[in-house]
């Protein structure tokens, strides 16, 4: 596995959206969102989909020129077109718009149509948090999950995070899909040939099976805590694609982004962002690491030797990787070294 550090890799995604025709900001937007992805430790959604998302817009699918419009904008709120743009600029915009405005309204909602996968929905839940707000990020996807007695891909699994500003680290952060993995995983473990624990996906008549080499062209996945997932999966339809008269998963009117690459994603995100500042004058932050202080020093349960709060190792990951670089995963690096030889930027890895 190579090894990068975070500014190289940075550099390398820039370097090559510019060559693809993106403007500097654009593509500064783009990489951040991914190279911080792959700090986390969450590869599945990190660069390894640079190539994907180029692959996309040279077929159709995507258009990497694009700028999001505002469409409808109030005090508190706002409504994004994306014109079937990146998600990463769409999404960056978005929560930004929304801690600016919450730093004035307290709370505000910005949501966003007609764009394509944005990446980990944690991100930009941590952008609202480091920027000292409380963050939440959702979108919707294409439909891949069932639903409690059903079979076949009913729903989306549509990510859902959360953020607030803390002392010890710089967040505490909690981003999760609403199946029982997100589905990268999946295909990625149908890549390795590798079996998967039986409660991830259903097979054709809607049974658990540790099979992934059929998926996604029959089963599903299947919703994290079975009604509590699908609850929640309907609750970021109606917050993202219903609010704005957007697609959704539900209606079929979203395809994945990455197995029809020529068609357009058209999904929505939603970005609330909270100013503590206006509820209360007592610091956030201060308070949100007495609460992290309170769950590491619970009683542990027999063997067990630490207690982490939401975000804590996705954070010890990151200040590792500012230290040494990013360890990327083999399927990452390949990845990347294909971009590499077919845009001639150069791949600079610390070790290989």
């Amino acid at each position: 596995m190579g090894t990068i550090r975070i500014e190289d890799l940075k550099d390398f995604c820039i370097a090559v959206l510019c060559k693809e025709g993106m403007s500097l900001s654009n593509a500064e937007a783009t990489a951040e969102v991914l190279v911080e992805t792959d700090a986390f430790g969450t590869h599945s959604h990190g660069t390894k989909n640079l190539d994907g998302y180029i692959r996309k817009a040279h077929v159709g699918g995507l258009d990497l020129l694009s700028y999001p419009e505002i469409i409808t904008e109030g005090p508190a709120y706002a409504v994004l077109d994306a014109h079937d743009g990146i998600g990463m600029v769409a999404g960056t915009i978005g929560m930004d718009m929304a801690v600016e405005k919450a730093k004035t309204s307290g709370i505000s909602l910005v949501s966003v149509k007609n764009s394509c996968h944005y990446g980990a929905a944690g991100y930009y839940a941590n952008y609202a948090a480091l920027n000292g707000c409380i963050g939440i990020s959702m979108s919707n996807v294409d439909p891949n999950m069932t639903v409690p007695g059903a079979k076949g891909m009913v729903i989306g699994n549509n990510p859902f995070a959360y953020a607030a500003p803390s002392k010890r680290y710089p967040t505490i952060f909690f981003d999760v899909a609403l199946s029982s993995v997100a589905s990268l995983k999946v295909v990625q473990a149908k890549s390795d040939g590798t079996s998967i624990p039986p409660h991830w996906i259903v097979d054709k008549d809607g049974l658990p099976t540790t099979d992934p080499s059929k998926y996604p062209e029959e089963g599903a996945m299947q919703p994290m805590a079975a009604h509590k997932g699908y609850g929640l999966a309907v609750m970021v339809d109606l917050l993202s694609g219903l609010l704005i008269n957007g697609c959704t998963s539900v209606g079929k009117e979203i395809p994945s982004w990455c197995f029809a690459l020529e068609k357009t994603n058209n999904v929505c995100h939603t970005f609330i962002a909270i100013d503590p500042s206006k509820f209360s004058d007592t610091g956030l932050p201060e308070r949100v690491e007495l609460m992290a202080q309170q769950l590491r020093s619970a009683d542990k349960a027999m063997d067990s030797t630490r207690i982490y709060t939401p975000g804590e190792i996705e954070w010890e990951k990151h200040l590792k990787a500012e230290e040494e670089g990013i360890v990327l995963p083999l399927a990452v690096e390949q990845s990347l070294m294909e971009l590499s030889q077919y845009s001639k930027v150069e791949l600079k890895l610390i070790t290989s």
